[in-house]
C-alpha cells in the first residue's frame, strides 16, 4: 500500500514539473517576443518623423487604398437631411522608412507603432455637417508589418448632409454619398483608391426604417485652384420601409378621402349633410398639418403624397359648398320659384341617360299618371328632384374622379 502511495505521489510530482516547464517555456518565449519588438521600436519607430512623407524619392506618389465599414445608421433625419452613422476606414499604404529583416528581430514581422509616431494620410470626409476635420486624430488602430505595409482603421461618428429626392414617399430611395479626401496633399504627392467597389456591411446592424440596397466606390479627381485633388466617393442606396407610414399615414388619409365621397349619398331631410362635410374638412386639415410634420423641409421636390392630400382638402372645401347648394336648392320652394323648363328636360335626360328610367315623384304626381295613361304626361320636375338628382351625379364624378386620382399617383410612387 505504502509503495502505491508512492508511485501516485511520484507521477503527479512528474506532472506539475511538466506544466511548470512549459510555463516557464512559454514565458520566455514571451520575453525574448517583447524584448525583440522593444528593440524594434528603438531601432525604427523612434526614429520616425511622422511629418515626412515615406519615400525615399520625394517626386515618387503615396498611393493609399481606402476602405468603409459601416457598423449602423443611429438617426436619418428627413427634415434637415442629415444622416448620421457609426463606422471606420480601413487605409492602407505603405511607409519605406519602416521595413526591416524579421530574422533579426526574433522573427517579428508585426508591430502595433503609436500612431502619432508614424506617418498618416488626413483623411476627411467632405460633406460632414458639423465640422470638417481629418478622421483619427485622436485615436486609431494601427499595424505595420515587416516589408512597411502601413493598416490603419480610425473610426468615428459621421453626421453628413444628404440631398432627398422625397417624390415618391412614402415609397422612396434615397442616394447619400461619404465624400473623402486627403487634407493637405495633391494628386501628385498622395493618391487614393478604392480597395473594393462598394462599402463594407458586414458588421453593419440592420435599421428599423431604411435598408440599403446598393453601395458603391468611385474614386474621382476634381480640380481645386488647379490643383489635382483625388476623392473617392462612397455611395450608399437606401429604401425606406414604408410598411408603418402606410398603416399610420397612407391607408387614414385614403380612407378619408373615400369617407369624403359619401357625403353626397346622405338625405338632405337627415340634416346630418353639412355638419359631416364640415368634420370631415377639419379632419383633412388636421392630417395636412400632421403629415406636413414629418415631410423635409425641401423646396425641391414636393412629395406626390402631399400633392394628394392638399387636393383632397381642397375638394372637401369644394364638398361642403356643393352641400350648402344642394341643401338650399332642396328646400326651395317651387310656387315661388318654379324650375326651369331647360332644367327639367337635362334632368329627364340625365335620368334615362345614366340611370335608366326617371326619377320616382311625389304621391300627387303619381296618381295624375294613373288618372290618363292614354294622354302622359313626364311629372314636372321639381326643387326635390334635382336636389336629389344633383346628390346622385355628384357621387358618381367625384368617386371616378377619386379613383383615378388614386391610381395614378400610386402608380406614380410605385412605378416612376
Amino acid at each position: 500500500m505504502l509503495r502505491l502511495y508512492t508511485e501516485v505521489g511520484m507521477h503527479r510530482l512528474e506532472v506539475v514539473t511538466c506544466g511548470l516547464y512549459l510555463l516557464l517555456l512559454l514565458g520566455t518565449t514571451r520575453g525574448q517576443d517583447d524584448h525583440h519588438i522593444l528593440r524594434l521600436h528603438n531601432d525604427i519607430i523612434k526614429n520616425n518623423n511622422p511629418k515626412v512623407r515615406p519615400v525615399k524619392n520625394s517626386s515618387d506618389t503615396i498611393t493609399v487604398s481606402l476602405q468603409l465599414y459601416l457598423l449602423s445608421m443611429s438617426d436619418f433625419d428627413e427634415v434637415t437631411q442629415t444622416v448620421t452613422a457609426n463606422g471606420f476606414f480601413l487605409v492602407i499604404w505603405k511607409d519605406e522608412f519602416l521595413t526591416w529583416n524579421a530574422s533579426e528581430y526574433g522573427g517579428v514581422s508585426e508591430i502595433s507603432p503609436d500612431y502619432g509616431m508614424v506617418w498618416r494620410p488626413y483623411i476627411t470626409i467632405n460633406n460632414v455637417v458639423d465640422s470638417v476635420e481629418p478622421l483619427g486624430l485622436d485615436f486609431g488602430i494601427m499595424k505595420v508589418t515587416a516589408n512597411g505595409i502601413v493598416n490603419w482603421a480610425p473610426g468615428d461618428t459621421f453626421k453628413t448632409f444628404c440631398q432627398m429626392d422625397v417624390t415618391n414617399f412614402p415609397l422612396d430611395e434615397q442616394e447619400c454619398t461619404y465624400s473623402t479626401f486627403d487634407w493637405g496633399n495633391t494628386l501628385k504627392e498622395v493618391d487614393l483608391k478604392p480597395i473594393n467597389n462598394s462599402i463594407g456591411l458586414d458588421l453593419f446592424n440592420a435599421n428599423s426604417q431604411w435598408d440599403i440596397i446598393y453601395t458603391s466606390a468611385q474614386r474621382v479627381v476634381l480640380e481645386t485652384s488647379d490643383m489635382p485633388h483625388p476623392f473617392i466617393n462612397f455611395k450608399m442606396t437606401l429604401k425606406r420601409k414604408s410598411s408603418l407610414v402606410i398603416l399610420t399615414i397612407l391607408l387614414p388619409v385614403m380612407m378619408l378621402a373615400l369617407v369624403n365621397v359619401v357625403v353626397f349619398l346622405i338625405p338632405v331631410e337627415s340634416g346630418e349633410k353639412l355638419s359631416f362635410a364640415i368634420t370631415v374638412l377639419l379632419s383633412f386639415m388636421v392630417s395636412l398639418t400632421f403629415v406636413t410634420g414629418l415631410l423635409p423641409q425641401n423646396g425641391d421636390t414636393l412629395p406626390v403624397f402631399t400633392i394628394f392630400i392638399v387636393g383632397q382638402f381642397v375638394m372637401s372645401s369644394i364638398y361642403v359648398f356643393l352641400t350648402i347648394w344642394i341643401t338650399q336648392v332642396f328646400y326651395r320652394d317651387a310656387a315661388i320659384r318654379p324650375v326651369p323648363s331647360w332644367m327639367g328636360r337635362i334632368i329627364r335626360a340625365w335620368e334615362r341617360c345614366i340611370f335608366g328610367t326617371p326619377a320616382v315623384g311625389n304621391q300627387e304626381t303619381l296618381t295624375q299618371e294613373r288618372m290618363s295613361k292614354d294622354s302622359w304626361n313626364p311629372p314636372s320636375v321639381t326643387w326635390k328632384r334635382v336636389s336629389r338628382m344633383m346628390n346622385k351625379l355628384f357621387f358618381c364624378l367625384f368617386f371616378m374622379l377619386f379613383i383615378i386620382t388614386t391610381l395614378i399617383g400610386f402608380l406614380k410612387i410605385a412605378y416612376f
